[in-house]
This record gives C-alpha cells, sequence and structure tokens, in this order.
C-alpha cells in the first residue's frame, strides 16, 4: 500500500508539472483580464458612457504603443523624460523612483540600450555554481544580482571580486528562462559546462 502510494503521488505530481506552463498562461491572461475589465468599469463609472469608455481605453492603449515605438527607435521618450524630471526633484519619491527605474531598465534588457551581462558566481559556497546579473562595478569589486528559481524577480545583492566570476554569452532572456524553468530550459549548456570544467581543473591544478 505504501509503494501504490507512492507511486499515486509521483504520478500526480508529474501530471501537475506537465500543466504547469499551461496553468502559469492561464494566470497571466487571467490578471491581465481582471486589469483591463477592472480599468473599463472604473473609467465607465466616470464617463456613464460606453463610447468614450472605449475610445479612452483605445487612447491609452495607442499611448503605451507610442511610448515603446518611440523609446526602441530612439532610446528615449520626451514624455517619459519630462515625468523623469519632474520626480527627481521631489526629495520624497525621488529615490524609490530612481530605484524602480533601474530594475525596470534592468528586466527590459538594459538601460540606456545597454545590455545586461550574465555571469556565473560560486554561490551560496564553493562548487554551487549560479546565473547572476552583472549590475554595476568599481574597479575589481562587482556588485551582482543572484535570482532565485522560480521567480527571477527575487534574488540577493551581493558584493564580489572580478576574479570570483565567469563571464557568460548568456542574454538575460536566456537566463531568466534557465531560472523560471527551473534548469528544464538549459541555453548555452556546452559554453556554461565548458566554463566550470575549466574551472576545477584551475583550482586542482593549483
Amino acid at each position: 500500500m505504501g509503494l501504490r502510494a507512492k507511486l499515486l503521488f509521483r504520478y500526480i505530481f508529474v501530471g501537475a508539472l506537465s500543466l504547469f506552463p499551461l496553468i502559469l498562461v492561464l494566470t497571466v491572461v487571467n490578471y491581465l483580464k481582471n486589469l483591463g475589465v477592472s480599468a473599463y468599469f472604473s473609467l465607465h463609472d466616470y464617463t456613464n458612457s460606453f463610447g468614450i469608455t472605449m475610445t479612452l481605453m483605445i487612447g491609452v492603449i495607442g499611448v503605451f504603443a507610442l511610448l515603446g515605438f518611440s523609446i526602441e527607435k530612439y532610446g528615449r521618450s520626451i514624455f517619459v523624460s519630462m515625468i523623469d524630471s519632474t520626480f527627481e526633484k521631489i526629495p520624497a519619491i525621488r529615490s524609490v523612483y530612481s530605484v524602480s527605474k533601474k530594475l525596470a531598465a534592468m528586466l527590459s534588457g538594459g538601460e540606456d540600450g545597454t545590455k545586461k551581462e550574465v555571469v556565473l558566481v560560486e554561490y551560496p559556497k564553493e562548487g554551487l555554481w549560479v546565473p547572476a546579473y552583472l549590475l554595476n562595478r568599481h574597479e575589481n569589486i562587482c556588485v551582482l544580482f543572484i535570482p532565485t528559481s522560480p521567480n527571477p524577480t527575487s534574488g540577493y545583492t551581493v558584493l564580489v571580486d572580478e576574479v570570483m566570476i565567469k563571464k557568460t554569452s548568456l542574454t538575460l532572456q536566456e537566463a531568466s528562462s534557465f531560472i523560471i524553468s527551473m534548469g528544464a530550459d538549459f541555453p548555452q549548456k556546452e559554453e556554461v559546462s565548458q566554463l566550470i570544467q575549466t574551472h576545477q581543473i584551475s583550482a586542482q591544478v593549483r
């Protein structure tokens, strides 16, 4: 009976994991749907008109698309620059807004059009390698953000010497996919394996 129960639980677990991508997509779609419905009813309560409400929502979507186009094509938006300038003059908001802006830039692939570098570092102890985002550096000291699975927006910020990291050609999207999938999606596996093996051989020689 014990063996049958273990097999049953294993089948349930494997079955649930097989539907995890579908559940994740449905959760995101449901969240966006609820957000859109909430925005619609809030506007409708204010305008009391279906036509005006839909026009405003289409206008907002158009503004988002225009902002995205101008940032992608020209690297900046006059409207966003005006908001930045305004918030940076308010002491109580300036620090929070500045940090939020840097995080948004990191998650979108870089700040001011630059690409954030993905590196490997031994954490939390030697012999355990994790991907990390190189956010800043001063001389030989690097500021790394080490994300956690399966949520790459949570993690740890650490300071390490540059000699302790291994540079990779991984993109932010590839590293995020590896973290979200808990390693099931393993991009650049040949390069990553080679880096770790080379480090181990060098350590043995020393």
